[in-house]
C-alpha cells in the first residue's frame, strides 16, 4: 500500500529512543522527511545514525527539552523557521510512577509542564501561525492511563486526560482547516520505560523481574507486549492521508488490555 508520506515533513518529539523513534524510523522509510527531538544530544547522534542505516534517509535533529519551556520555545523557532509541517507528533516522556497520597504539589506542576502546558504551547504555535499543510496530522501519543486512571499513575493519569482533552476539543473546532487530531493510548510496548516500570513493580512486591514480565505479558489478551516498530505500525498510517476520516479518536493500541467498550 502507498502512504502517500514521500515529501511529507514530519516533526516527532522525544524521538531518539521508544516509540518516538520507531514512528520516525516507519515515516522516514515511507520517504517523509523527518525531524527529531530529544533532550539529549547524544541519543539524537545516535539516532539520526541508526535511521539512516536502516532506511538511508536522513533526519534533522534538535536539542529540545520537553521539561524546559524555554528549550521548547528556542528550538520550535528553528524548526518553523524552515516552513510547514505535515505531520506532528506530540510525545513526552512519561511523568514519575507516584500514588496519590505521596506525591507532591511541585510533582504536578512538573508534570503538568513536561506532559501537558509545553505540548499545547507547541500545537498552538503551528495552529496559530497556520504552519501545519492542507490535509495536516496532530497525533497525541497518551497512555491508557488517560481514560482509565491507574493506581500509582496519578501525575499520567491527570495530564493524559487533560492533553486528551485538548485533541478532542481541537478536533471539533479545527478540523475544517483539513486538519486532523487524534490520541492514540499507549499500553504496553517494551521500552525503557515500560521496562523501569516493570522493575519498580517487581522491587516493591518483592517479585522476580522475568516472573513480572511475563505476568504482564500473559495479563494482556494477545498475549504479548508489542515492540516499537510493531506498534508504530498503525501511527504510521494514521498519519498519511489515507486516514483522513479518523478524527477526533482516542484510539487504544494496548492488545486489548482496557477495561470499557
Amino acid at each position: 500500500m502507498n502512504l502517500n508520506l514521500d515529501n511529507k515533513k514530519a516533526l516527532v518529539l522525544s524521538a531518539s529512543k521508544g516509540i518516538g523513534f520507531a514512528i520516525a524510523k516507519g515515516l522516514a522509510f515511507e520517504e517523509c522527511h523527518v525531524t527529531i527531538t530529544s533532550s539529549s544530544k547524544k541519543n539524537l547522534i545516535k539516532a539520526k545514525k541508526k535511521i539512516f542505516q536502516e532506511t538511508g534517509q536522513e533526519v534533522e535533529t534538535h536539542q529540545l527539552n520537553i521539561h524546559n519551556l524555554s528549550s521548547v520555545k528556542k528550538n520550535l523557532a528553528k524548526i518553523l523557521k524552515k516552513g510547514k509541517i505535515d505531520i506532528l507528533i506530540l510525545n513526552a516522556p512519561g511523568p514519575k510512577p507516584v500514588s496519590l497520597t505521596n506525591s507532591k504539589f511541585e510533582d504536578f506542576q512538573e508534570a503538568t509542564n513536561q506532559c501537558f502546558l509545553n505540548l499545547i504551547y507547541i500545537c498552538q504555535e503551528i495552529i496559530k501561525k497556520n504552519l501545519l499543510n492542507k490535509n495536516g496530522r496532530i497525533i497525541n501519543l497518551s497512555s491508557t492511563t488517560g481514560l482509565e486512571p491507574d493506581n500509582d499513575m496519578v501525575l499520567s493519569n491527570i495530564t493524559r486526560s487533560a492533553l486528551i482533552s485538548y485533541i478532542k476539543t481541537a478536533s471539533k473546532e479545527l478540523s475544517k482547516k483539513n486538519i486532523t487530531f487524534n490520541s492514540i493510548l499507549t499500553g504496553g510496548v517494551m521500552t525503557d520505560r515500560t521496562i523501569n516500570l516493570i522493575k519498580i513493580h517487581s522491587k516493591k512486591h518483592k517479585l522476580n523481574y522475568k516472573k513480572t514480565l511475563k505476568q504482564a505479558s500473559d495479563s494482556i489478551p494477545v498475549g504479548f507486549i508489542s515492540e516499537p516498530d510493531y506498534f508504530a505500525n498503525f501511527i504510521v498510517f494514521l498519519c498519511s492521508p489515507l486516514s483522513g476520516y479518523i478524527n477526533g479518536a482516542a484510539i487504544p493500541l494496548d492488545g486489548g488490555s482496557m477495561k470499557s467498550l
